[in-house]
């Protein structure tokens, strides 16, 4: 499989960059979320701002020079692409065939800045003397019967629901000016010159017209004719996109929200804190439902805690909700109005004799995810992927092992916190690749069906990962388990980082797949990387 990156957005931050050239805290991307269709893309990041991307409507290839853009729409030149182009700049015929293998052009996929708005400010609780930040925790698109689009994001207490639309801009024309009038401002003397002396007001004019005449600078009156007066009129009409704020959720989490999703009955949403998840009606602000109550009533014997949630994707009262215990629960919204007990456990039990400090924190669940058909769910610890068959809770049904390298460095990594780290994954449309991200700007694509093991960098060029060794077998018996219900039997050998140039602060937390297209959105700072594996290769998207 032969992957290339298609386009890079990047986001300009007003020159309010360090010294050194970094990108500022809140100029990184918090969340990435496709629309339903894959028409558009929206962008959050820890300053509050959610960027939209449009697809474009008509084909086109690498070149008409969409390779970099910026997130802030502006065009102009900043960072050369794999040519030596700049963002927005064309690009020769020549140089587009060297960009891909054999001449072949790049997907019919390319995105466009649409707009930005502010959807979260910083706050500050005085009730527990701290501060809110901006950052957006989640973004998901809400399906309306208007023709508005709307938007659903949440940062850590306050969730919004936007609406962005087209609006007409009237611009009017054709006012009572004349063409030649010269207004000369007055001096401060004659200001106080003209107060001192008024003019006496003349027989038959109106006192607005003595004004406009003094302001004009004298000269004879005239009074208006039916000939020289002018209506205004609407010359043109522009249509200009507007975000509205139209509701505002607040006052539902003692604790800090990071999940959110919407309902497929399209009235519904939930929000998720470490402790408790609340059932949300789009038309009511001020009240929620308690439906998952995990807090104790003793602090001191709490064991886990709620990391993700989200509705099926065909079935409205089916709920699934993972813990820091690595576990997945599926419960039934119509068993009562408090889901205390689940219908289903997905949980990996693990021998006492392997058992370690570190193992609870590695099995910590960051990310869970149904697949497109809803009858699995691929859920992400801090070492691997696991794929889960919703009939069958005692073991998954594959094991992918995305950064297992790891394990000998599990100390190290606890005392810089970065074991803590929170990496979601995601599922191409067709259900046949899995991607989650890993450190030193790196990912892992996994193919579901033929057991192939990509290692990608964000970047312009990312099959050439910089520090990969070279190809060596896989390790893991688990992952050489089943693949769409058919054992493998040689494992698959893939690529491995060099440990001694790791860098665990260079990471790829958020990503996303395009709904319709082999088209795989990834977050890396302040640049968004859209990366697509080669028309004509050998893989089932090809």
């Amino acid at each position: 499989m032969v992957w290339q990156c298609i386009q890079r957005f990047k986001e300009d931050g007003g020159g309010q960059r360090g010294q050194r050239g970094e990108e500022s805290q809140e100029e990184v991307v918090s969340a990435l979320q496709f629309s339903k269709n894959g028409e558009y893309l929206a962008a959050a990041d820890c300053g509050g701002r959610i960027v939209l991307l449009e697809q474009l409507k008509k084909d086109f290839t690498d070149e008409d020079g969409l390779e970099q853009m910026n997130l802030d729409g502006d065009e102009s030149p900043t960072v050369s692409g794999r040519n030596g182009r700049a963002n927005g700049s064309p690009t020769t015929k020549e140089e587009g065939k060297a960009d891909h293998p054999e001449g072949q052009s790049g997907p019919q996929v390319y995105y466009k800045h649409m707009m930005e708005f502010q959807s979260h400010e910083r706050e500050f609780d005085y009730l527990k003397s701290m501060e809110i930040d901006e950052r957006v925790n989640q973004i998901k698109f809400f399906q309306s019967a208007s023709s508005s689009m709307n938007i659903l994001c949440t940062n850590d207490k306050r969730i919004k629901l936007w609406s962005v639309s087209n609006r007409k801009a009237k611009n009017i024309s054709n006012f009572n000016f004349r063409p030649n009038m010269n207004v000369r401002p007055k001096t401060t003397t004659e200001s106080i010159s003209a107060s001192k002396t008024p003019k006496p007001r003349q027989k038959g004019l109106s006192v607005s017209t003595i004004v406009n005449n003094q302001i004009l600078g004298g000269g004879k009156l005239k009074r208006p004719t039916m000939e020289s007066i002018r209506v205004p009129c609407i010359s043109n009409v522009q249509y200009v996109m507007n975000a509205t704020c139209r509701r505002n959720y607040a006052n539902g989490h003692l604790y800090h929200i990071h999940s959110i999703d919407i309902n497929t009955d399209g009235e519904t949403f939930i929000s998720a804190d470490d402790l408790h998840i609340n059932l949300w009606n789009f038309e009511v602000m001020n009240e929620s439902f308690n439906i998952v109550d995990m807090q104790p009533g003793n602090m001191d014997e709490l064991t886990e805690v709620i990391t993700s949630a989200l509705f099926h994707p065909n079935h409205c009262n089916i709920l699934a909700y993972s813990s820091s215990k690595g576990t997945i629960r599926l419960t039934d919204l119509r068993a009562s109005a408090l889901c205390d007990t689940s219908t289903k456990v997905f949980d990996v039990q693990r021998p006492q004799e392997n058992h370690s400090f570190f193992s609870e924190i590695v099995a910590n669940v960051t990310d869970i995810k149904f697949t497109p058909n809803g009858n699995e769910i691929i859920a992400r610890d801090y070492l691997s992927v696991k794929q889960w068959d919703l009939r069958k809770e005692s073991e998954p049904l594959c094991v992918y092992n995305v950064q297992d390298i790891l394990t000998p460095k599990l100390v190290d990594l606890y005392e810089n916190d970065c074991i803590f780290d929170k990496f979601e994954c995601c599922m191409s449309h067709n259900g046949e690749y899995i991607a989650s991200g890993s450190y030193s700007n790196t990912l892992r694509v996994f193919g579901t069906k033929t057991g192939s093991d990509e290692l990608l960098e964000a970047s312009m060029t990312p099959m050439n990962v910089h520090g990969a060794s070279e190809p060596v077998k896989n390790r893991s018996p688990r992952f050489a388990s089943l693949f769409g219900g058919k054992a493998v039997a040689d494992v698959p050998k893939r690529k491995e980082l060099d440990l001694n140039i790791l860098n665990c602060y260079a990471k790829l937390r958020h990503m996303q797949w395009h709904p319709t297209h082999p088209l795989l959105s990834v977050a890396r700072g302040n640049e968004i990387y859209m990366l697509s594996d080669v028309p004509g290769s050998s893989t089932p998207f090809g």
